[in-house]
């Protein structure tokens, strides 16, 4: 059988080769003619870029100390801002306590006024319903002046070291006053200086040690009459204003009268101590009566205290002087009808 003479068929033959390179060179043109204009970039063309570049980074320095310092200066105002609101916290506790201690301090002051009116009331009560001692009873001491009127007659002398020592236990219950007075039952002053209408002895240690030593003198008041009526009337007429605490102490062994009845004497009291606006006494009135001997004018006489006390709001006191057989004053009248 004959072989048949077939040619050896290569893929790679140069025919083969010219048409891919064809193509190739097709595809190349076609980018080149479609190729779309970009532009060049060149960084390093601008020299004021690299400029700019260096400039900017040459800021970056300053602008980081400027921000540290304004981090600085922001966390000082905190710390100031924090001590403001401590100090503001602490005036408002402050505040607030003081506000506490007002409201504390005002109920103790309603407190305090409710219990004064209590106790003022608790008091009234009980001197309404209190049976007073007629023999001695207390001496009120509330008062802010006193007005000692003093009969200085000569059957008063035995009495008269006794009246000195009464004197300075009075005193000494009152131990800060606004004023005193001294004079005799005629409405004769101690102290000519210290004399007339509104006029007061300064309450002081110097002024009543010379009350008293002026008064060693029995005869320094003037001449006594026995008869307290007129004292009364210029000590009442001169020292007393509305409102004002007076008290007078009355201080004698007798007493004589004009129209030979007591009574008319308590009846004069009477009307020169009563304040016509408001029906109330002008002054307290005590008595204290220096005897010592039992008789029958004493007797009389310390009954007539006892009423002028007791009219007065005051207290009647006994002192008892030994060897005072008294009444020497009554030795010219008849001492007798005097508490007929």
């Amino acid at each position: 059988m004959r072989k048949k003479n077939r040619r050896n068929t290569d893929i790679f033959s140069l025919a083969f080769l010219d048409i891919i390179a064809c193509g190739f060179g097709a595809i190349v043109l076609l980018l080149l003619i479609v190729k779309p204009d970009l532009p060049s970039i060149n960084l390093f063309s601008d020299d004021s870029l690299l400029e700019e570049l260096f400039t900017l980074k040459e800021k970056k320095e300053p602008l980081h100390k400027i921000i540290n310092e304004l981090d600085l200066e922001i966390d000082q105002l905190k710390e100031r801002l924090n001590t403001k609101n401590a100090e503001q916290l602490e005036i408002i506790q402050k505040t607030d306590s003081v506000r506490k201690q007002n409201i504390l301090i005002k109920d103790i002051e309603n407190d305090l006024t409710a219990a004064r009116q209590s106790l003022t009331e608790e008091m009234k009560r009980i001197l309404e319903d209190e049976d007073r001692d007629e023999e001695v009873g207390g001496i009120p001491v509330d008062s802010e002046y006193i007005i000692f009127i003093i009969d200085n007659s000569s059957s008063m002398t035995p009495a008269w070291p006794h009246l000195l020592k009464e004197m300075e236990n009075i005193l000494e219950i009152h131990p800060q006053i606004e004023g005193i007075q001294v004079m005799n039952d005629q409405g004769d002053y101690l102290l000519s200086g210290r004399s007339g209408r509104g006029s007061w002895i300064p309450d002081t240690e110097s002024y009543r040690k010379n009350i008293l030593r002026l008064l060693k003198n029995q005869t320094g008041l003037g001449i006594s009459m026995s008869n307290p009526v007129k004292g009364l009337r210029t000590a009442i007429n001169n020292h007393y204003i509305p409102g004002r605490k007076v008290s007078i102490y009355l201080m004698g062994d007798d007493i004589t009268t004009g129209d030979g009845r007591i009574d008319s004497t308590l009846e004069q009291i009477e009307g020169l101590n009563i304040d016509k606006n408001s029906n109330k006494k002008k002054v307290r009135i005590h008595g204290i009566v220096f005897a010592s001997l039992p008789h029958q004018n004493l007797i009389k006489y310390s009954q007539f205290i006892r009423q002028l006390s007791l009219q007065n709001e005051g207290t009647s006191l006994w002192v008892n002087v030994p060897g005072h057989s008294g009444w020497e004053d009554c030795t010219s009248v008849d001492c007798g009808w005097i508490f007929d």
